[in-house]
């Protein structure tokens, strides 16, 4: 659904609701004045055809709680999005950029290539700092574009992926991609709570 915040395209792509009634929001804007709020994560557009954008709105839909950009200096695009239960917002989606915002210690700080990774975002409570953010994705082309949250705070993450290299574990259900170079397979990955590890990872 396309619709006007800032004065280029903003699309929300995601949805998620807490108990308090607030709604979280993940999506793509073009826009250089998406409306962000002070402190945030991340308050500068950085361009590069879209950001990431990640939006809670007060439990009235008449403020916003928190609004942050998520991106980095090539176009980046928030697909998915999850709450757990102390108001944290886990963001899937994916990224051209080789600077999107990491964090030290996760799983996998840099980019592979092959024109898009796949990323996991963890977002603090208040919508201020990075508990943790990864790339996941081998040398050709990672989406995700759905995630889910367990009561611990692992997260679950799936896609799609070209990638021969996609991260597997020892023991998954699948570990080698089926399709040819070009053709797509999908792949489940359970993240550590903490980010850094994959509990597990499979191509299906």
């Amino acid at each position: 659904m396309l619709f006007r915040s800032g004065s280029g395209a903003d699309s929300a792509s995601a949805i998620a609701v807490d108990s308090a009634g607030s709604a979280y929001l993940a999506g793509t804007t073009a826009s250089a004045d998406f409306p962000v709020t002070t402190g945030a994560f991340q308050t500068k557009y950085k361009g590069g055809g879209f950001d990431g954008f990640v939006t809670k709105l007060g439990a009235g839909g008449s403020s916003l709680a928190y609004s942050t950009y998520l991106g980095g200096g090539a176009s980046d695009y928030a697909n998915a999005i999850a709450i757990d239960s102390a108001g944290s917002a886990y963001v899937a989606g994916y990224t051209q950029a080789t600077n999107f915002p990491v964090t030290t210690g996760a799983f996998q700080i840099k980019k592979k290539g092959g024109g898009l990774d796949a990323f996991v975002t963890k977002l603090s409570a208040n919508g201020k700092s990075l508990v943790y953010s990864t790339y996941l994705g081998g040398i050709n082309l990672d989406y995700a574009n759905a995630i889910a949250i367990d009561s611990v705070g692992s997260a679950y993450v799936t896609g799609y992926t070209q990638a021969t290299d996609f991260p597997v574990t020892t023991g998954a259900f699948q570990t080698q991609k089926i399709g040819g170079r070009y053709d797509y397979d999908a792949f489940v990955t359970k993240l550590s709570a903490d980010g850094k590890s994959l509990a597990y990872s499979t191509y299906l």
